[in-house]
C-alpha cells in the first residue's frame, strides 16, 4: 500500500512555463529527486521546439540557426550533477562523462582574443586604472537593490569601455554598455576566477555537438521516458 507521501506525490501536478533549459532541468530534478511522476509534469511552450535559446535548428539547404549557448566550465556543479543521470543520445555514457572526456581531447585555448591593425595581441594588459578597479570592486560588493535599474554605463566612465578588460569581457559574455549593471555584477561574481585565462579562453568547456543536440535532446528524451 503506498504511503501518504507517495500518494501526495502521485497527486501533484506541476506546470512549468517556458520550455527552456531551466524548465527542462526543473522537470528532471522533480522526477529524479522529488519522485514526481513524469506524467504529472506539464511544460508550456509556445514554440514547436524545446530548449529556449539552445534551439539549434536548420539544414544544409535552409541554413542553421543557434540563438544562444551557455558558456560552461568546470565549476558548473549543479549542471554536471543533473547530467550525470542523463544518458547521451547513443546511450554509451552520461552527458557529464561525454563533456569531460571531450574536453580532455579538445581543450579550449585560443591563440589570441584581440587583434589591432591586423596584428595579434598576445597577453594584453587589462588597461584598468585605479578608478576602474575600485568601481569594479564597488559594483561587485554593492547590493543589487542599490544598483537598481542602472546600466553599466551609469556605473563607469567612458574610458572604462576603451580598456582591453572591457573588450574581452563584453565579447566573452555578450555585454553592451546599456545592459543592466545588476546582471554585470552577477557575472563578475560568477566568473571572476576565470579572468586570468581571458586572453586564451582557458577553462571554457565545449560539448561535442551544439548544446541543443548534446544537452537539450538527451534531457528531453530522458524526461519523456
Amino acid at each position: 500500500m503506498p504511503s501518504h507521501g507517495s500518494a501526495q506525490k502521485d497527486g501533484a501536478h506541476i506546470y512549468l512555463v517556458g520550455g527552456g533549459i531551466g524548465s527542462l532541468a526543473a522537470a528532471a530534478f522533480l522526477i529524479r529527486d522529488g519522485d514526481i511522476p513524469g506524467k504529472n509534469i506539464t511544460i508550456l511552450e509556445q514554440l514547436d521546439r524545446l530548449g529556449g535559446s539552445l534551439d539549434g535548428a536548420g539544414s544544409p539547404e535552409s541554413g542553421y540557426v543557434l540563438r544562444g549557448g551557455r558558456m560552461i566550465e568546470s565549476k558548473y556543479l549543479c549542471t554536471y550533477s543533473l547530467f550525470s543521470s542523463i544518458p547521451t543520445l547513443d546511450g554509451n555514457k552520461t552527458v557529464t562523462q561525454e563533456i569531460f572526456e571531450w574536453n580532455e581531447v579538445m581543450e579550449t585555448s585560443s591563440k589570441s582574443r584581440l587583434v589591432r591593425g591586423g596584428q595579434r595581441i598576445d597577453g594584453p594588459e587589462f588597461g584598468l586604472s585605479e578608478k576602474h578597479i575600485l568601481n569594479l570592486e564597488r559594483v561587485a560588493a554593492e547590493p543589487e537593490a542599490m544598483l537598481g535599474r542602472s546600466t553599466i554605463a551609469d556605473e563607469f566612465d567612458a574610458s572604462f569601455f576603451e580598456t582591453n578588460f572591457w573588450l574581452m569581457w563584453c565579447t566573452t559574455f555578450a555585454f553592451q554598455p546599456w545592459h543592466s549593471a545588476v546582471e554585470f555584477k552577477r557575472y563578475l561574481l560568477r566568473f571572476t576566477h576565470m579572468v586570468g585565462g581571458f586572453n586564451h579562453l582557458r577553462g571554457i568547456m565545449r560539448t561535442v555537438y551544439n548544446q541543443y543536440d548534446s544537452m537539450v535532446r538527451p534531457l528531453q528524451r530522458w524526461i519523456g521516458e
